[in-house]
């Protein structure tokens, strides 16, 4: 973001009636940061790792004519998305003194943004992944390529004709229809299945119409001086967790990994973000044999080390959650020292997070809606983790319950099967790092009857 918006927004922010509200607006639990945004609070300190510099590192080194595919997993609401926005803008950082780096062109697709997360199937990703390729690629104008190939403009053909009888598609802009297709995929899921089929007939031809954009606008860009092209794919961590044959099977391995030859099979480097939960399913192997490589997720602030369970107000987490909430402050001109009635009730907030960063936001905005004015009280704080632990009673299955309790201490591993896959999944367990992971109850849990029942 330039300066100048970034001044027009906060200049709109002091101009709101009353500080409540400036801070209310400036914790939106939704909004993915740019790494640019006076909010935004790097994190690998006490993550264990980071994954941006690893990321970056590894597709520096590799050779742009062999594609690396990774998977960037994490809890929902870890700050995935803002990691992502940093790895872009790193990538894309011009070669300069301080950078002696080509840069890349980035391509970034929010599939959550044109899909239907509820029931997504490979068809519907590829159909947006073509769209958003030729969209993005026409936007950069790259010189001497041009964005409708004559194979990818027969395979829009052919596609086409096959969708007529059931789809009524206008000329695009850019002479294919792809990105139409993808509202329809999602705006018609009682025609779902129908469109899917046609697509599967001619997936094989749409990933290479895809490739000939990709190879040959990847030499224009080295050409012009630029690495080549990376492309992510964010938001289908959100894809919707679902049982699948009987149990045999799952939404999540139905397209990660029974169709991982096809995701893999796009020429240029490819991220996508992937749910926590595959990388404890049995078939993670295959999947990271496939893809090449070794993945490890975004794991979770850690407010205490594994060997030390009590968390202290002056831990390295916790000054990094109180970070959060200063840079959200200085964003709403919002005096710090006046938001809470005491320092113990955002110590109380930040614990009862458990180092997962959206929560702290959502935790905010609850308890200022508790109150009319500052300060959040003790009671609004409270009232606002009750509120989210009474969801979370509403949601636990009843087998669930010993299970989790096993999680009141941390534990060094978990067990792979799908009931603990939901758990991670659901936010009901956590992940930590520090040079190796462990596994703790979501702390919220911790408060409730049902789970203090079990001893």
């Amino acid at each position: 973001m330039q300066f100048e918006a970034k001044a027009g927004i906060i200049g709109e922010m002091n101009s709101l009636p009353d500080a409540i509200t400036r801070l209310f607006r400036a914790c939106d639990p939704t909004e993915a940061l740019q790494p640019d945004d006076v909010r935004y609070v790097n994190c690998d300190d006490v993550r264990g790792d980071s994954l941006v510099d690893t990321y970056v590192r590894g597709l520096r080194f590799a050779d742009p004519l062999r594609p690396q595919v990774k998977l960037f997993a994490g809890h929902r609401g870890v700050g995935k998305t803002c990691e992502l926005n940093r790895l872009k803008a790193v990538l894309e950082t011009p070669h300069s003194a301080a950078n002696p780096h080509r840069p890349f062109k980035v391509i970034y697709l929010d599939t959550s943004k044109h899909l239907d997360l509820n029931d997504l199937d490979l068809p519907d990703l590829l159909v947006l992944i073509a769209a958003e390729v030729q969209r993005q690629l026409q936007e950069d104008k790259i010189p001497g390529f041009r964005t409708v190939s004559v194979y990818f403009s027969q395979v829009w053909e052919e596609l086409k004709a096959a969708l007529q009888a059931e789809v009524v598609l206008k000329d695009a802009k850019v002479k294919t229809g792809f990105a139409e297709l993808a509202v329809e995929l999602k705006n018609r899921p009682n025609s779902r299945l129908m469109l899917r089929e046609a697509i599967e007939r001619h997936s094989t031809r749409l990933l290479n119409g895809v490739n000939d954009l990709l190879t040959t606008a990847s030499v224009k860009l080295r050409q012009a001086g630029r690495e080549g092209l990376v492309l992510i794919v964010d938001g289908l961590e959100r894809l919707v967790y679902r049982s699948l044959d009987g149990g045999a099977s799952n939404t999540h391995v139905r397209l990660f990994c029974d169709r991982s030859e096809q995701l893999a099979s796009l020429e240029v480097h490819t991220i996508y973000t992937v749910p926590i939960s595959l990388f404890y399913s049995p078939r993670c192997g295959q999947l990271e044999q496939t893809l090449g490589g070794f993945n490890v997720p975004v794991p979770m602030i850690r407010l205490h080390e594994f060997s030390s369970p009590a968390v202290a107000p002056d831990s390295p987490g916790m000054k990094k959650l109180w970070e959060m909430i200063e840079a959200r402050c200085r964003y709403a001109d919002v005096d710090i020292n006046a938001v809470f009635d005491e320092r113990s009730t955002a110590q109380y907030l930040c614990e009862m997070t458990g180092g997962h960063p959206r929560h702290l936001m959502m935790f905010l905005q609850s308890a200022m809606s508790a109150v009319e004015n500052l300060p959040v009280t003790r009671a609004a704080a409270e009232k606002a983790v009750r509120n989210y632990a009474n969801s979370l009673l509403r949601e636990v299955p009843e087998d669930y319950w010993a299970k989790l309790h096993r999680f009141g201490a941390p534990q060094a591993d978990i067990p792979k099967d799908e009931a603990h896959q939901q758990m991670l999944f659901l936010l009901h367990i956590f992940e930590y790092m520090n040079g190796r992971p462990w596994y703790e109850v979501n702390p919220v849990i911790r408060t409730l009857p049902r789970f203090q029942s079990l001893g």
